[in-house]
């Protein structure tokens, strides 16, 4: 069993599954460039579960690397639908917190693609979604390596923003 990132390791060891590996770095990118390849006559095989939204990332470096992949689709993230009055209350957000890209799309989505916010993620995937969708750059925080512990620092960040503005 491999985890992409500490937080995901905390919990299945406290389920009592044992991890292998964790990447240096919890990104599905930095997880396909580390992950050792076995040797022997048949490719290392994955067994990957994941969103159904989820990025082929994942997948598609791992195969590229020589790896059998196959991708699970075990869940989905649906998008909720805003009553009018969190749709008026968001009018009032100067800092949105993301923690997926999802996340990103919801945000948009209930708020007629409001990108005139401080957007603090929880790492750079979420960031990415930001920029992909239309923030500015200097409107997106995000630490180096993703985690709660460094997206209270994005936080942090982005509410200094709000004030500096």
């Amino acid at each position: 069993v491999v985890a992409v990132g500490k937080a995901t390791e905390k919990k299945l060891k406290d389920s009592g599954i044992s991890v292998s590996f964790v990447p240096s770095k919890a990104t599905a990118a930095t997880l396909a460039k580390e992950l050792e390849l076995l040797d022997g006559e048949n490719p290392t095989s994955v067994l990957y579960p994941a969103s159904a939204k989820a990025k082929k990332t994942l997948e598609n470096d791992l195969a590229a690397r020589g790896f059998d992949v196959k991708r699970i689709n075990t869940y989905d993230t649906v998008t909720a639908t805003w009553m009018d009055d969190q749709k008026e209350s968001s009018e009032r957000v100067k800092v949105a917190c993301f923690a997926s890209p999802s996340a990103v799309e919801g945000w948009l989505k209930n708020t007629d693609h409001n990108t005139n916010v401080f957007a603090a993620c929880i790492g750079i995937t979420s960031a990415s979604a930001c920029k992909e969708f239309g923030w500015k750059d200097d409107q997106i925080f995000f630490p180096e390596a993703p985690g709660l512990e460094g997206w209270v620092k994005a936080i942090r960040e982005a509410t200094e923003a709000v004030h500096e503005a």
